[in-house]
């Protein structure tokens, strides 16, 4: 797992470095400061509009009293971007705003579910019918059967 961080904090400024120079030598470097900004106000207003929405969502869930597990992935999902944004780059910054996007967004979340299903053991996606992330599954063939018992009555501590 460190070696995966260490790795991903060399390599992510590499590529960084790498597009900026690549985009600065076949074009001007004033178009190339001119996308940065673009896209850092473009996913800047995105990532404030999609996670007030997301939040709105959240609390009309919890409100009607439903569990809102998609609501809150979503909302994994647009602080993700909104980290994303903060780095420097314009590979980050299309990443974040392609997670902003809710159409995109949509598609990383069916991957992201399926994956922590997977890692979990208890993934139902992909098969027709089956429940929606957030959504819990019961076994079919388990009754659980309950009945209740009128504890007796005491006076003072001692059973009548």
């Amino acid at each position: 797992m460190l070696g995966r961080l260490l790795l991903l904090l060399i390599l992510v400024p590499l590529v960084e470095i790498a597009v900026l120079v690549w985009l600065g030598s076949h074009t001007s470097w004033l178009l190339v400061l001119g996308l940065l900004v673009a896209a850092g106000m473009l996913g800047a207003w995105m990532a404030r509009q999609q996670g007030w929405r997301t939040v709105q969502r959240i609390e009309s869930e919890l409100n009607a009293g439903t569990l809102p597990a998609d609501s809150v992935l979503d909302g994994l999902i647009v602080f993700a971007a909104a980290v994303l944004l903060i780095l420097p780059g314009l590979v980050s910054d299309v990443l974040a705003i392609a997670l902003l996007f809710p159409p995109t967004r949509r598609i990383f979340k069916f991957w992201l579910a399926w994956r922590m299903g997977r890692r979990i053991g208890t993934s139902t996606f992909g098969r027709g019918a089956g429940p929606r992330f957030g959504q819990a599954t019961f076994p079919r063939d388990e009754i659980i059967d309950a009945r209740v018992v009128d504890a007796p009555a005491t006076s003072g501590g001692k059973p009548a």
